[in-house]
């Protein structure tokens, strides 16, 4: 039960739950258009100067996590006022981020439905152990836990795997449907013609060191942002008697403070509690919200040099109802 203060709150950032078509359209364009040419700039250092595609490869990964972003918002129904807009968009963008549109819009939905409740973990979030789980955990299950939360897993081995495996044929899927099925065929289908054409216009090397490098260091950024949102000491978990979902989104999505440019360029997302209170406010309106209701930024505001800690931390330890590291 909402009290009237946390309804009214709610009522207020809806406020700011309006598309608006010509900066979803602007914000779009651009962002395929910084793709596209810092990719093509990566092609032409391959003849003319590999310097070009280091210094082309960092903006190309950051634009397709900044387009994931984007599709994020089609998946929510925020991004444009039409809802075919929007789901023919996240589909057609869902071949350059390697994700199933339909597919991950369901598993986002219950993550959103469901983000911070004990009794109802494991579809679209971080595999999260409680202290009491862990140690009456058989030992391979341990070891297999600790390999998993590891930040070398986490960022270098775990996006591939994600990206690259999992969503082309995602069979812990537990939403089966014609249309999700569909999707994930039509999107492999046209990621094979997508690379085809590529090796076929620019040959091997730019499927192996410009493709490929891109795809995964964006992906890497993409997991790594999703990781901080949250999972953090004071996070929010509790067990489905005692959950609610305005503390969960309030609690127990961070609130990551970055420079207006770099926010901008991840799409706002981190200013993520504002994204669980109410995922119809569009990435391109969220700090407009926040600067208009001071009760948003009341809340701990976190910087870059909170990330480490971040992936120390590993299990939920109810007693404390806080994140605790291994140790």
């Amino acid at each position: 039960m909402q009290t009237e203060s946390e309804r009214v709150l709610l009522r207020r950032i809806g406020e700011f739950s309006t598309p608006s078509n010509k900066a979803a359209f602007f914000e779009l364009s651009f962002s395929l258009f910084l793709f596209f040419g810092s990719s093509g700039l990566m092609v032409y250092g391959l003849i003319h100067g590999l310097w070009l595609m280091f210094l082309a490869m960092p903006v190309a990964a950051v634009m397709i996590t900044r387009i994931f972003t984007i599709q994020h918002d089609c998946g929510h129904g925020s991004y444009f006022s039409s809802q075919n807009v929007n789901n023919a968009v996240g589909c057609a963008l869902g071949v350059l981020t390697l994700t199933p549109y339909y597919y991950w819009r369901k598993n986002h939905s219950i993550h959103h439905a469901f983000s911070g409740n004990l009794d109802k973990r494991g579809v679209g979030d971080v595999d999260t152990f409680t202290v009491e789980e862990y140690n009456s955990a058989p030992l391979m299950k341990k070891i297999w836990y600790r390999i998993y939360r590891h930040p070398v897993f986490l960022l270098l081995i775990a996006p591939p795997l994600l990206f690259g495996l999992k969503h082309r044929l995602p069979l812990d899927c537990e939403f089966h449907s014609v249309k999700i099925w569909t999707n994930v065929t039509l999107t492999n289908v046209a990621l094979v013609l997508l690379v085809s054409l590529l090796v076929h216009a620019f040959g091997w090397q730019a499927f192996f060191l410009v493709y490929l490098p891109v795809i995964w260091l964006g992906s890497a950024l993409g997991v790594a942002m999703f990781f901080i949102q949250h999972q953090y000491e004071d996070a929010y978990w509790n067990r489905n008697s005692e959950w609610k979902y305005f503390d969960a989104g309030l609690q127990g999505s961070s609130y990551f403070e970055f420079s207006r440019f770099i926010s901008w360029l991840f799409g706002n997302i981190n200013l993520h509690h504002i994204h669980h209170l109410n995922g119809h406010v569009p990435s391109y309106r969220l700090r407009e919200c926040l600067a208009a209701i001071p009760e948003l930024r009341a809340v701990p505001k976190r910087t870059w040099v909170d990330i480490p800690a971040c992936y120390k931390l590993t299990l939920w330890d109810e007693k404390a109802k806080k994140m605790v590291s291994f140790s």
